[in-house]
């Protein structure tokens, strides 16, 4: 709590100084055309300044995200546009507001605070938000990566107030590949913390400690809410389309709100020792298991749907995870309570990569049962790839592919009952993200 106090004090003072900072009177402005505060109004402004907010870099552009928003509930709306690169996933982030006349649109001062990088919003489309006196407190995970052997993981906020959005780090927690029993081979150590700085030394945490470090910092005088908004993409043609984006800036201020929701808002928090099938805690290590660079080696599922429905894994509670090692086998956990053929767990399924045959109609469930395996596929090859398991129920078979565009990995489940082995199997479609893609 006294940490707590430190920060928003030192951010008040912040803000406080760089309101007097900017106290000077301004030129007399020239005459204003009618503006308007109806969002709606505000939308269409903030699609005619895109000169101011598009990003046109050749390099970056296709990849660049935007959304529509008001963090600091003033009624007046931001524009946010983010994107992220390189191997150790760095983010850039910028915003700008519409003004208090409803006239223009000026840009928003990002305060770094004391965090070693910006964290990556683009990420998600719902975050966890602290709400009371000093403002909206939108929680954001940091990832950064130093090769295979050195990860972190921040827990940030960001909180836009008086034109400016500040951010600063909560806990961060630093996985190593550290060979601690002398065998020559590295396991994975995780180390929890929370930030010094303002005369706060930096403390190590338990694995439990970092899972509450939020709460514990922001205390009971903050509610908790989940904020929702929803990011758009601009291809070489909508970028030049004077309709696709004011369309999608309407939806996308739409989709933005804030919801009181407990039970997702605390779904949202995703500890950093998940990735690895929560194989270590503080201190205590594992074989750390290495991906083939076109397989990265860990996947939640992100969506799930059949003929009848899709449905958010997130939101509907639904826990399943994909493990595909080094040596081109996979792990397979899925449990949804909806599901009948709930809980699976197989472990090491041999893969069977795009020279056996992925992409055909699902096969029959004899022809399945026992696929030749293959050497990984080269990095200029189709990375598509395919498992057949039992289980106790039936016969599985997945097809999957990874994305070339988003790096989604896109299953389609192949599922024969035991009962009615020539019966059509059950179809479903499976969507993974390993956090990164």
């Amino acid at each position: 709590m006294k940490r707590f106090l430190t920060i928003l004090l030192a951010l008040t003072l912040t803000f406080s100084l760089a309101a007097c900072s900017g106290s000077q009177q301004p030129e007399p402005e020239p005459e204003q055309p009618e503006t308007s505060s109806d969002p709606a109004d505000q939308v269409k402004l903030i699609a005619e300044n895109r000169d101011l907010w598009l990003v046109t870099d050749a390099t970056v552009a296709d990849i660049a995200q935007y959304a529509v928003t008001d963090l600091d509930d003033n009624s007046r709306l931001e524009l946010i546009a983010t994107f992220t690169e390189g191997t150790g996933q760095f983010s850039s982030t910028s915003a700008w507001e519409v003004s208090e006349d409803f006239a223009s649109l000026q840009p928003v001062e990002y305060l770094f605070g004391e965090n070693h990088s910006e964290p990556d919003i683009g990420w998600s489309e719902s975050f966890r938000c602290y709400r009371g006196e000093l403002g909206n407190f939108v929680v954001a995970m940091d990832n950064m990566k130093n090769g295979v052997a050195e990860e972190y993981y921040y827990q940030d906020f960001l909180l836009l107030r008086e034109g400016s959005l500040d951010s600063y780090t909560v806990s961060y927690c630093v996985v190593l590949a550290e060979d601690s029993n002398g065998d020559g081979e590295p396991e994975l150590h995780a180390y929890y913390y929370a930030p010094g700085g303002d005369g706060v030394e930096e403390e190590e945490l338990s694995s439990d400690q970092f899972a509450s470090s939020l709460d514990d910092f922001f205390g009971y005088n903050y509610d908790r809410y989940v904020m929702d908004l929803s990011w758009k993409q601009f291809d070489a043609a909508a970028r030049k389309s004077e309709v696709d984006i004011p369309a999608a800036l309407a939806d996308s201020w739409s989709a933005f709100g804030f919801r009181k929701d407990m039970a997702a808002f605390n779904k949202l928090f995703v500890a950093p020792s998940s990735y690895y099938d929560e194989l270590y805690e503080n201190g205590e290590s594992a074989p750390i298991v290495y991906g083939i660079e076109s397989l990265p080696d860990y996947w939640t599922l992100q969506e799930i749907s059949t003929e009848l429905e899709a449905r958010d894994a997130i939101a509907d509670g639904i826990d399943c995870h994909m493990i595909i090692s080094q040596d081109i086998k996979a792990t397979f956990h899925y449990n949804d309570e909806t599901d009948a053929r709930s809980p699976i767990d197989i472990e090491n399924m041999p893969v069977s990569t795009a020279e056996d045959g992925v992409g055909e109609e699902g096969t029959e469930p004899a022809e399945a049962e026992e696929p030749d395996v293959t050497e990984a596929p080269a990095e200029d090859a189709v990375s598509d790839w395919m498992v057949v398991f039992k289980t106790e129920d039936g016969l599985n078979r997945f097809e999957a592919t990874v994305g070339t565009e988003d790096g989604l990995l896109y299953v389609t489940w192949y599922w024969w009952d035991e009962e009615e082995p020539e019966a059509d199997p059950v179809i479903t479609k499976m969507i993974f993200t390993n956090g990164v893609g």
